[in-house]
């Protein structure tokens, strides 16, 4: 398959992912959650339901646009390797590190990205509160997974709290960032919103 071909079916894939969630997310805005099936969904959308378990996992998953198909091993592994775990130090670029992994991933799997899909996410939170439970287990799962990367990465024991705290220290940036770049009038990229937080973070830690 040419690269071209490959991209023409990435950009497919992704429509398809953002029309059964977009839709998702407006039934369950107009009728509740419990208020629509998945087949009634997949009719109005014009896909099967295999098509649909191909990308989501739930109704509630297509709803806070949790796909199925992440996978990001090129990405974890290329983190990994940057690393060198015979050393008895971090790698002074580790907070950077994960910083240009959660970009990548973030770029994968929303390319263009819509502050009205957060928005209406963040409506329908509002309005069925049972969802933040499934966020919150999909940040816990996320967090446990990129420290275990970072634990691979800096060569530490499996428990290592200074692995949990990077960790920890980059979910916070990336909410916030993720805040100001959606829900703010500013106007400069996600990138430069992000580093601009991971700067301040150093300058606070390095006091």
């Amino acid at each position: 398959m040419t690269d071209s071909a490959m991209n023409l079916r990435a950009r497919k894939m992704a429509q398809t992912s953002r029309d059964i969630s977009s839709m998702a997310r407006r039934r369950a805005l107009d009728v509740g959650l419990p208020g629509f099936t998945i087949e009634e969904l997949c009719e109005q959308v014009g896909v099967s339901r295999r098509t649909f378990f191909n990308y989501f996992a739930s109704k509630e998953d297509a709803v806070l646009g949790i796909s199925a198909r992440r996978d990001t091993t090129h990405l974890d592994e290329r983190f990994v390797a940057g690393g060198a775990p015979e050393s008895e130090q971090l790698s002074p670029d580790l907070l950077e590190a994960l910083t240009h992994l959660a970009l990548e991933r973030w770029r994968e799997s929303d390319p263009e990205p819509n502050s009205g899909d957060i928005r209406e996410v963040m409506a329908v939170i509002d309005q069925e509160p049972k969802l933040f439970k499934r966020v919150l287990e999909h940040m816990s799962s996320d967090e446990k997974r990129d420290v275990a990367l970072v634990e691979r990465r800096e060569g530490l024991p499996a428990g290592d709290l200074r692995a949990a705290a990077a960790v920890q220290l980059l979910m916070s940036i990336m909410r916030a960032s993720a805040f100001e770049f959606f829900t703010t009038d500013n106007t400069d990229d996600m990138e430069t919103v992000v580093f601009r937080r991971v700067a301040a973070m150093r300058a606070v830690l390095q006091h």
